[in-house]
């Protein structure tokens, strides 16, 4: 594949993505979890994002991480009924090599993580059950402390110490020694997963563009 030039243009979303249409719905779906998916991997950054680090930097990046797993779950759904559509599939297996297997790699992918991210996602992302939270605060150490900030307004309260919950439930089966270590695992895996899905998933609207002869 070529690389593209950034650029900006106008397309017809009819003539790209029309009505009553399986293969332009599944790929516009994964056009609008791509970006979400973009944006939850920006902001789990380390650079300071002050409109949204007002309760901690950490946070945000929680806050994030925990959309992204969702985010995830959503783009397997989306490949796996792209898989289904066999013209789809068979006009995909005539494109470049770089194009034609961006589909089944990408399924390969997410299948290989399917349980962590969706146990991830019972837990702490799409649910916060009331049983895993229990079980998370019988695991905190009861010298534990952290930080509460209170205010005027809503603005100025912050719960700080919600981060130690999250933490607390997700890694809950984990031995405390091997909690942080965990926790760096658990971020390579969802990370590396989710930048290779932004590429996957570009590379099938390449690949879609030229299946329908649409000009980029």
């Amino acid at each position: 594949m070529r690389p593209i030039r950034t650029r900006i243009c106008h397309i017809n979303v009819a003539k790209w993505f029309p009505a009553n249409d399986p293969i332009a719905t599944s790929v516009a779906r994964l056009c609008v979890l791509r970006e979400d998916l973009y944006l939850e991997i920006k902001g789990m950054d380390d650079e300071p994002i002050p409109t949204l680090d007002e309760c901690s930097a950490d946070w945000r990046g929680i806050y994030f991480f925990r959309n992204s797993i969702r985010t995830l779950l959503e783009v397997r759904s989306a490949i796996e009924t792209l898989k289904l559509n066999k013209p789809f599939v068979r006009a995909l297996s005539r494109q470049p090599p770089s194009l034609s297997k961006a589909l089944i790699n990408l399924s390969h992918l997410l299948n290989d993580v399917h349980s962590l991210i969706k146990k991830l996602r019972n837990e702490v992302a799409g649910h916060l059950p009331y049983e895993a939270l229990d079980e998370a605060l019988q695991r905190i150490a009861p010298d534990t402390e952290c930080l509460l900030q209170m205010g005027n307004n809503a603005k100025e309260i912050h719960y700080k110490f919600a981060l130690e919950f999250v933490g607390a439930t997700m890694l809950r089966h984990v031995d405390f020694v091997e909690a942080e270590k965990e926790w760096h695992k658990i971020l390579k895996a969802t990370l590396r997963t989710g930048f290779k899905a932004i590429k996957s998933i570009d590379m099938l609207f390449v690949a879609y563009s030229r299946i329908r002869n649409l000009s980029i």
